[in-house]
């Protein structure tokens, strides 16, 4: 092989490789198809280029037509791997064994049986079946695409040089496959595991409103037991019969609490204690903001309506999430003024807003995520209304609304 030809090959496959070299990261779907058209069809201009610009006898220049043709079947090659990269490999492995017997003299014009375009075709070709297919699809390619080359050299230096050549561009993007599909698997992967941490800090969160709202339920049902039990001293003279519906009342009130006080051991705590301690309600969220003002945080409050006749549930819920929010507020917004509004009417409505960070906010964690998480469950349980995002004073907003009846759903 000539020194021109050793020059001109290995500028075509750096050509070859140049082009590919964004496809060694995963883009995405859209971005992917784009780059595949414009390096396919730049690689199907430098085909062109190469045959222009190289020596005169090489090929437009060549007095038969199939000197155009085989330049054209070279590119078809390379826009077909667009559809069906194995097929234009076929195409481009006939093209290569007849290119020598019609084109005479190309091995005296610069040492190679083929046209620079066909050699750079090649290498595209070859780099985009090894992109697509596995390594077993690929020895074959190999071995093939060999029979076609011994079919027309016989020095084994050319041989081998050639045989590295084909390896190495198989090697490299056999490389690239690989790492799209690791990195598609490190996604999928990304993807299951944010979907099973949401699903399990879900569950947790749910747990926890249940253990919370275990005390308000079973005062409900002591109550109730209570009530029942007294009402034959309370109202003497009752029927037989009315006395009895008590008594079943009130056994039955204790079996419920039997059964809760089994369901506060399931819902224990990681530490294996259950909490009993008395459950927050909504005249306390003053004592939170008490508590902040005293760290320095501009806090304002505002209280409307019967807020002490809010059921329990309603007001631990509520109580529990103004806790959240005020604190997502000074986590990541710190220097700016929180107001919160509270008003009980129809229903209990809500507010926590914060304006813009006056210093550096700190990046969203899993906790800012998992905090939201509770409580859309809390307002989920009690089939109210939650809204979280971006308010009008540049801050944040937590606007719920909960319904103080238990017909909502």
């Amino acid at each position: 092989m000539g020194l021109m030809g050793v020059r001109q090959f290995l500028a075509a496959g750096g050509a070859t490789l140049f082009s590919a070299r964004r496809l060694v990261r995963t883009p995405g779907p859209a971005e992917w198809r784009r780059i595949r058209l414009v390096l396919t069809f730049g690689a199907a201009a430098w085909v062109v280029f190469l045959n222009v610009v190289g020596p005169a006898e090489l090929t437009f220049s060549h007095p038969s037509v199939p000197a155009w043709w085989f330049t054209g079947f070279a590119v078809a090659a390379v826009v077909l791997t667009l559809v069906h990269p194995l097929w234009a490999w076929r195409v481009l492995a006939v093209t290569m064994a007849l290119e020598p017997v019609v084109l005479g003299g190309l091995r005296s014009a610069w040492g190679w049986p083929w046209t620079p375009g066909t050699v750079l075709a090649a290498g595209a070709v070859l780099l985009t079946v090894a992109q697509t297919y596995r390594q077993a699809v690929l020895v074959w390619v190999f071995f093939f695409s060999m029979v076609v080359v011994w079919a027309h050299m016989w020095d084994y230096r050319d041989i081998f040089l050639v045989s590295a050549i084909v390896g190495g561009v198989l090697v490299v993007g056999n490389a690239m496959r690989l790492r799209r599909v690791a990195e598609d698997e490190r996604n999928e992967q990304s993807r299951r595991r944010e979907v099973e941490e949401v699903r399990a800090a879900t569950l947790e969160e749910r747990a926890v409103i249940a253990r919370e709202l275990h005390d308000v339920v079973a005062h409900h049902m002591s109550v109730l037991a209570l009530r029942a039990g007294s009402a034959r001293y309370r109202f003497p003279g009752l029927p037989p019969e009315l006395v009895g519906e008590f008594t079943e009342m009130q056994e039955t009130a204790r079996e419920g609490l039997t059964e809760m006080r089994r369901l506060l051991g399931v819902l224990r705590n990681s530490d294996g204690r259950a909490e009993t301690a008395p459950q927050p309600r909504v005249e306390q969220i003053a004592e939170l903001v008490d508590r902040l003002r005293g760290a320095g945080v501009a806090v304002t409050l505002q209280i409307g309506g019967d807020v002490q006749g809010v059921p329990d549930g309603v007001a631990l819920s509520a109580y529990r999430i103004a806790q959240e929010a005020l604190s997502n507020a000074v986590r990541h917004a710190p220097g700016s003024c929180v107001d919160v509004r509270v008003t009980a009417a129809d229903g209990l409505e809500l507010v926590v807003e914060n304006g813009p960070a006056a210093g550096p906010a700190p990046a969203a964690d899993d906790r800012a995520k998992h905090g939201l998480l509770g409580m859309r469950e809390r307002v989920a349980t009690l089939h109210g209304t939650f809204r979280a995002g971006p308010g009008e004073r540049g801050g944040f907003v937590v606007a719920v609304t909960l319904p103080l009846t238990g017909n909502e759903g």
